[in-house]
């Protein structure tokens, strides 16, 4: 019965408001907008600043507002009656009455009011069990569109544009946000740019683009900020400004627009536009995290895993992770399974980390294929499938991984797995190389240089070598140094040789900086400077670097680099040296031994170390050894291993060994001469084999 009576009221009302009391003469008259009023004058209309019912409205006062605007619309007014429709369906003034609102909305719709269209469209839209039939929102809707109501446009706008209760019409969207654009609705003026970027319905203009969205950010309108910021950036219809991008991105950031937060979360991370400071991408990437976006949520994780703009907290990076991961966010995954595969921030488990790295890889992400093709090819932690691994690994390198084709490169390089081709692990390296991935660009620079597997081409290798040096690859710096330093492939350039050296010896690398020491020992590439030289010296020989403590040990024997004259510390080094292997070292100490200085005189020692030294192929310690020999100090005469080695000596290359070569000669027999050379030629065969092994 309620029910009932509800309707009957409401009937009762449309009945009464349909048409002012007859006995009224009302006068008709026309705006400057064409919007039809009836009163006695104009002073009086509805909206003027003077009438009670918008001063009513205005003080919060409904009741009376809505008698007033009432007794307007039961007059004929559509702007009263607009008012009206609009109170009952807020329900101010009156009792909330969505059906009261449609009666008073229709009566202005039907005297062409703009505003009552649109709201009895929206309606209708909202509640489409009251509407007439299913064409009546859409005929009102466009009817307030075309008589100038800017959110019709847009709301039409955006029914062409997504298909939503009409087929999608792209032109029909642009045309009716053009409408509204023109009247300065931000809205449809950054959908504007965005048809104009993407080139729907229109050839793409980036100008034109630009230039709606400087008019919709102008307005506040973050989505357009965001994508002002992305054209500065990328230089589309405006002059490329890393500064602009991140003017406009911190406006929308500002605003709470998530992706504009990210942005600027990856300025501060990477320092484009801005000075970098990883606690700022911290808390950007933190704001678009809590909102959901996915990329946000990985890179909140990454520095957390990191331990970067903020303290490393394995947990938390899992927990973001887990949020991106959720999303299908493969990057995300690969990351989420390596937590698990290290037990970081979570207890270690494999199969959970094998889970993640599938779901990624399923999305062919090489970072997970590569993973997946290890795992396969090792059987680590998952079962041996060499034809599974190399199928993943193929196409994570075709992916564009430069690791996963530096790997494959090196598989077919040496047929590990795979047929021997040298053509198709050449082209792997160079399409590695070619990424900036920086092992590759080595390795591509060592073939060049070795003429392995592809001509000798030392300018080639020194290229290759500046590649991958400038991004700090150690190796390469000492090679790039060499090749400077010899002349190979690039004109010599003993300053450029001292820079690379020093940019590897920074580093940390012990031969580096024992070739810098060699460098300023020599005075090339810079002054002489032995407290330089010896510095660097002490760096390498301090990590164990053979060379570096033999130039460590000759600096105490001569007192260079402001070092007293100390042959016990020389030796110290030689010694240090000499169990190395250094031949050299093995040489400085035998002598050492052999003329008691910095040690006590021990022939026997010195024939040790010069015999060392001397199968180490270094003709002054073969010399030396042959003389001993003769002399029979430290070792009984032996004028056979005498002349071995003197003979060495002299093929060698020292011409010191040629007269006392012919004393030991004139001391053997004819059988004696032949098993001696014999030894020689034995000795060269074998030392010459073991070389070319090396």
């Amino acid at each position: 019965m309620r029910t009932l009576a509800m309707l009957a009221i409401l009937v009762v009302a449309a009945v009464e408001a349909a048409a002012p009391a007859p006995e009224e003469k009302l006068k008709k008259w026309q705006d400057d907008k064409g919007v039809w009023h009836y009163g006695d004058n104009q002073t009086v209309a509805p909206n003027s600043s003077t009438n009670k019912a918008a001063d009513a409205y205005r003080r919060g006062d409904y009741p009376a507002a809505f008698e007033e605007y009432l007794s307007w619309a039961k007059r004929g007014d559509p702007q009263a009656q607009t008012m009206v429709g609009t109170m009952y369906l807020r329900g101010q003034g009156a009792a909330q009455s969505h059906a009261n609102a449609i009666e008073w909305f229709k009566q202005a719709a039907k005297q062409g009011n703009p505003n009552a269209q649109y709201n009895l469209a929206v309606l209708y839209i909202q509640n489409p069990q009251m509407a007439p039939d299913e064409r009546e929102p859409r005929l009102w809707l466009r009817r307030a569109g075309e008589g100038g109501h800017v959110e019709a446009q847009v709301l039409l706008a955006n029914k062409h544009a997504n298909g939503e209760g009409t087929p999608r019409d792209d032109q029909q969207a642009f045309n009716w946000y053009q409408k509204a654009a023109a009247q300065g609705n931000a809205g449809a003026q950054f959908q504007l740019g965005n048809f104009y970027a993407s080139g729907r319905s229109v050839s793409p203009n980036d100008k034109e683009a630009v230039q709606w969205y400087q008019k919709a950010a102008a307005q506040g309108h973050a989505g357009a900020q965001l994508a002002l910021g992305a054209m500065y950036a990328g230089g589309r219809g405006i002059a490329a400004s890393d500064q602009d991008a991140v003017q406009w991105y911190r406006k929308a950031a500002e605003q709470g627009n998530a992706e504009a937060q990210y942005n600027l979360g990856v300025r501060y991370l990477n320092g484009r536009g801005l000075a970098p400071d990883a606690q700022a991408a911290f808390t950007w990437f933190r704001k678009a995290a809590e909102q959901g976006l996915g990329l946000a949520q990985l890179n909140l994780g990454r520095l957390y895993g990191e331990g970067k703009g903020t303290a490393r907290n394995d947990t938390e990076a899992v927990k973001w992770y887990r949020q991106a991961a959720s999303q299908n966010l493969p990057l995300a995954q690969y990351y989420l399974g390596r937590m698990y595969a290290e037990g970081n921030g979570l207890p270690r488990d494999g199969a959970e980390a094998l889970q993640w790295f599938r779901r990624a890889a399923d999305q062919n992400l090489p970072l997970a294929q590569l993973e997946l093709a290890n795992g396969y090819l090792s059987g680590r932690g998952m079962e041996l499938d060499q034809s599974r691994g190399l199928q993943l690994m193929t196409q994570a390198a075709t992916g564009g991984s430069p690791e996963a084709q530096l790997q494959l490169a090196e598989r077919y390089l040496a047929g590990n797995g795979v047929p021997l081709d040298n053509k198709i692990g050449f082209d792997w390296l160079r399409k590695a190389a070619e990424q900036n991935h920086t092992p590759a660009q080595y390795l591509l620079g060592v073939l060049y240089a070795r003429g392995e597997l592809i001509g000798r081409d030392d300018g080639q290798a020194a290229e290759w070598y500046r590649k991958a040096a400038e991004q700090g690859h150690i190796a390469s710096q000492v090679r790039l140094g060499g090749m400077y330093a010899n002349g190979l492939g690039v004109s010599r350039d003993d300053r450029q040789a001292l820079q690379w050296f020093q940019e590897a010896a920074k580093q940390g690398d012990a031969q580096a900086q024992a070739n810098v020491g060699a460098l300023y020992a020599t005075g090339q590439g810079a002054p002489r400077d032995d407290a330089q030289a010896l510095s660097w010296y002490r760096k390498a020989a301090d990590q164990g670097l053979a060379v570096a403590q033999l130039n460590q040990g000759l600096f105490y024997a001569d007192g260079r680099g402001a070092l007293p004259r100390d042959d016990a510390q020389a030796v110290a080094w030689y010694r240090k040296a000499a169990t190395q292997n250094l031949p050299l070292a093995q040489l400085m100490l035998g002598l050492a031994y052999a003329t008691g200085r910095g040690v006590a005189r021990d022939d026997r020692q010195a024939v040790n170390w010069f015999e060392q030294a001397a199968k180490n192929g270094l003709p002054l310690a073969q010399y030396a050894l042959g003389m001993l020999h003769s002399d029979g100090r430290g070792i009984p005469r032996d004028w056979i291993k005498a002349h071995v080695w003197l003979n060495l000596a002299a093929s060698g290359g020292y011409v010191g060994a040629a007269q006392p070569l012919e004393y030991a000669a004139s001391q053997l027999n004819e059988a004696d001469m032949e098993r001696a050379r014999t030894l020689a030629r034995e000795w060269r065969t074998a030392h010459a084999s073991a070389a070319q092994t090396n």
